[in-house]
């Protein structure tokens, strides 16, 4: 080809483009046939590569949008990820303004609700080998208001990260996990876990409060925050694999002093009427009396008057008598029991088997009946008797050390989190904790 028709040839290009919106680009690697039109492509002769050019002509709060999920600034792209795909790559702008705010809605229903596949997670313990192992992981699903949160997104007074910050997780450990969720660094399975944490505090009960305690069960430790920053932090024992503590949110509402211990009707065939009939002397030391119900005030039963053989059989679930273990140093409770309202029955107590809280072995920590047992609980009545009861600590050492039974009411309940975490971060790095109950096998994303 001669220098004239290569130049020719070029100055007829941008001309033509210079009347167009499209871009053309020439490969003069490839023999030009004037004959060629401009507008086809692929010819034996010329290729010319088109693209449309169009500008982003997003407002102010759908580019705020548009970073956030850009960087998944909250890890809730989740299944929608193809859907922001397709507006990066749309070509028409009022298809992308229309994909955004479909996706709004989408990304802040996976930051309140989380992306935990809950139907597969529920029918997994409806199965017969949870059930037994009495595994409940309590669920709390909130529905949006779809109207009122585009009312939001299209409103000029408010910025999206400010709509965002109402549905997401208290937990301080939330924007720390999702900075640590890096490809790069995890391999595939660390990765996969890290996200399933970040999953798990999504699920937390939102009470809108920095303020909160957490007994996670992995690490089997208590942690009681204020303002977001962790101010008390000590061991837990909780529920063995057999007899599991439920993964809940509820509220510390009270505390009891000297508490008496209604023993459980399954605790009481177990161990109890066994240890009584080989020594008849038996609750009398640990100051045990039988009542007719959990009332110290209803009929008194006579160990000896009953036939407590028939209650020992595999099929017998409920007993009619009650047994009550009173006040004391060999209180199965310890001295002090906290009370938060849930459905199992469970709560946090004193222990007299303070040895257990030096050994850091499952086998050791993973003991009770479900129920959580502190390593510090008078240090914890004294934090709470002075920031969250209108009693002073003196005042309620003093009920304590007269053994007598009293119910300290907190002025401020306390939300408190029963927790599943697997994850943390130590110095920098991602660390794991083994998975105890399971549930970092049967939990699963729905993305």
């Amino acid at each position: 080809m001669t220098a004239k028709k290569i130049l020719f040839t070029l100055i007829l290009i941008f001309l033509f483009a210079g009347c167009s919106n499209k871009e053309y680009v020439v490969d003069i690697k490839k023999p030009y046939n004037i004959n060629d039109q401009l507008e086809i492509k692929d010819t034996k002769n010329i290729y010319i590569k088109e693209k449309e050019i169009s500008k982003l002509e997003f407002n102010e709060k759908e580019k705020e949008f548009f970073n956030i999920l850009k960087n998944d600034s909250y890890a809730s792209l989740c299944a929608s990820k193809d859907k922001f795909i397709q507006i990066e790559n749309s070509i028409n702008n009022k298809e992308r303004k229309n994909l955004l705010e479909e996706l709004f809605y989408e990304y802040a229903n996976n930051l309140v609700n989380s992306c935990i596949d809950i139907n597969s997670l529920k029918k997994q313990l409806e199965k017969k080998e949870y059930k037994d192992k009495k595994q409940f992981y309590e669920i709390y699903t909130k529905s949006l208001n779809k109207e009122e949160l585009y009312k939001q997104y299209n409103s000029s007074t408010i910025s999206i990260k400010d709509i965002l910050t109402k549905y997401t997780p208290k937990h301080p450990d939330f924007f720390k996990f999702i900075k640590a969720l890096d490809k790069n660094k995890l391999n595939k399975l660390d990765y996969k876990k890290l996200r399933l944490n970040i999953e798990r505090l999504k699920l937390l009960k939102n009470y809108d409060a920095s303020n909160f305690i957490q007994l996670n069960i992995p690490s089997y430790n208590f942690s009681l925050y204020e303002n977001g920053i962790n101010v008390k932090s000590f061991g837990t024992v909780v529920g063995s694999v057999e007899d599991q503590t439920p993964i809940l949110s509820s509220k510390l509402s009270y505390f009891i002093v000297n508490p008496t211990w209604n023993i459980p009707d399954s605790i009481a065939k177990k161990s109890i009427i066994p240890k009584a009939l080989k020594d008849k002397n038996y609750l009398r030391k640990k100051n045990i009396v039988i009542r007719k119900n959990y009332k110290l005030d209803s009929e008194k039963i006579k160990f000896k008057n009953v036939k407590w053989k028939q209650y020992l059989k595999d099929d017998v679930k409920y007993i009619p008598y009650k047994f009550i273990q009173l006040p004391s140093s060999t209180n199965g409770m310890g001295r002090i029991k906290y009370m938060f309202k849930n459905d199992y029955a469970v709560y946090m107590h004193d222990t007299m088997g303070t040895w257990r809280f030096k050994s850091n072995k499952e086998k050791i920590r993973f003991v009770s009946h479900g129920c959580v047992r502190l390593e510090h609980p008078i240090s914890l009545m004294k934090y709470i008797s002075e920031k969250y009861t209108n009693k002073s600590y003196s005042a309620v050492r003093k009920i304590y050390d007269s053994s007598q039974t009293a119910s300290i009411s907190l002025n401020k309940k306390l939300p408190l989190h029963i927790t599943y975490i697997t994850s943390y971060i130590k110095n920098g790095e991602v660390k794991f904790y083994n998975d105890p109950y399971g549930y970092d096998k049967i939990q699963k994303l729905n993305f």
